[in-house]
């Protein structure tokens, strides 16, 4: 019998092992499951202090990052909101395996879950950061999901296999059968999706970043510092052009431009593309009054063909910055191969970071025809693998490939399946160099056509089981 200590204890270490900064995906699957079979038997006041504990000692896990980049107080706010998600997921539950069938309370839990994430989504300024799909990135098969439900089907699926299981241990087995169908669909749906043609030409990628030196470089007003900053980024452009890299992304703001260097800056920059043959795209700081985080696209001639402005800022570090309304969107030269299948212009998308943290902005994009994305970033080191797989689950949503360079991060290749082509860290000295090839995606989606349907679904899901629950019980 399990005791209430013993259930907060045992769901908190399921809880702080998998989600955030935690590495164990399989825990999530079962670290409800303790809290929900006692707090089935317990008083309202009691489950809600049992789910509350749980997760929020589940999630300290981000609590030293997290008090790196805002006030602690403010850290120890947003955790124990996001705790209050599963507070009344778990009240869902009990009321629900009081009232109801077993195989239909099953799904108070995640349906209440789903649709607490998702509210809490559209009013948050860090989006979908703290969504539990993020925690399933490595599991392919039901991931492909999101092309169809966006991440929320991912929430619902990980949080109804525990709820299912709780239903059965306290009303019986058959709770698990509804469970158990839904889940061979979707394994079935994301078997087939991966086994998918991917005949698309490959194009020959290549990523670049430093984590030395990226503090000064930011903000300088230093000519002779920005000028060098820029001439070793020239020297890594070079060495990835040598190796056929026909796109080169660059970090997100690797380097200050005023309005007095900025001519020189952009002719080396502008330089090494031409002598690469490539296409680059650029995150620069243009420093003014208001800063602008901006990623600048040189075409192969040595030409700008776009200037793109993050639309989604960082709270704090990019307040009163300038915010971007447009998707910047362009198309490198088709490469020159010799292929059984058609070679076209292939169009990508750029986004900065934190933009694809939020589900909207990405679906512009596919929306717009987009089938690769590159993403100038900057990480901060712990949060490395969670926010390059934040940005992955975005690939699969909308059907198309990324790729991600980030300071103080991972330089990720990744298709729009959720594989990952190609990964190494930030952190090597003197830089970080990658090379891949990236099959374009196909492009959008039904989640691209229909949007959050599924997180209104869930929302809709709940209210009618929770009224179900209160008119029976």
């Amino acid at each position: 019998m399990l005791t209430i200590l013993g259930a907060v204890a045992l769901s908190a270490t399921a809880y702080y092992l998998s989600i955030g900064l935690g590495p164990f995906w399989p825990a999530v699957w079962i670290a409800p499951i303790p809290v929900l079979v006692v707090a089935a038997r317990r008083r309202a006041r009691t489950a809600a202090l049992i789910a509350f504990a749980a997760c929020f000692a589940g999630s300290l896990n981000l609590l030293t990052f997290l008090a790196r980049v805002m006030p602690l107080p403010i850290v120890i706010v947003m955790l124990a909101l996001t705790s209050l998600v599963c507070v009344t997921a778990v009240l869902s539950a009990r009321l629900a395996m009081q009232a109801l069938p077993g195989g239909i309370a099953a799904f108070a839990f995640p349906a209440t879950w789903t649709a607490g994430e998702f509210v809490l989504s559209l009013l948050s300024p860090h989006g979908t950061a703290f969504s539990l799909a993020y925690t399933q990135t490595d599991v392919l098969p039901l991931l492909q999901i999101a092309s169809v439900t966006g991440l929320w089907g991912v929430t619902f699926l990980v949080t109804l296999a525990p709820s299912a299981a709780a239903a059965a241990w306290v009303r019986g087995s058959p709770a698990l059968v509804p469970a158990a169908l839904i889940f061979a669909c979707v394994f079935a749906f994301g078997f087939s999706r991966l086994r998918q043609d991917r005949s698309m030409v490959p194009i020959r990628v290549g990523l670049a970043a430093t984590d030395e030196g990226i503090r000064a470089a930011v903000e300088t007003r230093d000519p002779v510092l920005a000028r060098r900053v820029a001439r070793e980024y020239a020297d890594r452009i070079a060495q990835l052009g040598a190796r056929a890299a026909r796109v080169i992304v660059l970090p997100e703001k690797f380097v200050g431009i005023t309005q007095a260097n900025s001519p020189a800056v952009l002719s080396i920059l502008a330089d090494a593309a031409r002598s690469a043959r490539a296409t680059v795209v650029a995150g620069v700081n243009r420093i003014g009054d208001p800063p602008h985080n901006v990623a600048l696209v040189f075409r192969p001639d040595g030409g700008i063909e776009t200037e793109y402005e993050k639309h989604h800022l960082l709270p704090g570090a990019e307040t009163g910055y300038g915010i971007g309304a447009t998707p910047g969107i362009f198309a490198p030269p088709a490469p020159r191969v010799t292929s059984p299948f058609p070679v076209a212009d292939v169009v990508w998308g750029i986004q900065i970071c934190k933009d694809l943290d939020f589900t909207e902005w990405s679906r512009r994009y596919a929306q717009q025809g987009a089938r690769i994305v590159a993403v100038p970033a900057w990480d901060f080191v712990r949060d490395a693998r969670l926010h390059s797989r934040m940005a992955v689950m975005r690939g699969v949503e909308n059907g198309f490939a990324l790729a991600r360079a980030a300071q103080e991060g991972l330089l990720t290749l990744s298709d729009a399946y959720g594989r990952i082509v190609a990964e190494t860290t930030s952190g090597q000295h003197p830089d970080a160099l990658l090379v891949g090839d990236l099959a374009p995606g196909p492009g959008a989606t039904l989640y691209t056509r229909w949007g959050d349907w599924f997180g209104w679904f869930a929302f809709c899901a709940a209210a009618i089981l929770l009224m179900w629950a209160g008119v029976t019980g």
